[in-house]
């Protein structure tokens, strides 16, 4: 059985997901942890569209490659990371 990311993996997303929103390239160790906590996440099947969206992104990411994001894209980005502050713990 899977289990989801605790709670400090869940809020290094969001701070992740936040520095992408704002347009700043997020710290390699920080990116790795968000992409492996949303990857859990939504391997637990628990994500819809935009947090399989943010987890593919950050996954992308964390393996050296680019994701360009426009206006709309880093303002998605700062939506999904308000509601994966808000996501259970799974402790």
């Amino acid at each position: 059985m899977m289990t989801q990311p605790k709670t400090t993996s869940l809020q290094e997303a969001a701070y992740v997901l936040d520095v992408l929103a704002s347009g700043r390239s997020p710290d390699e160790a920080a990116l790795r942890a968000a992409a492996l906590a949303l990857d859990t996440f939504s391997q637990a099947g628990a994500a819809d569209r935009d947090l399989l969206d943010a987890a593919a992104a950050l996954k992308t990411l964390a393996k050296g490659r680019t994701v360009k994001l426009d206006d709309g894209g880093r303002h998605r980005a700062a939506l999904v990371a308000d509601r994966v502050r808000r996501l259970p713990s799974g402790t």
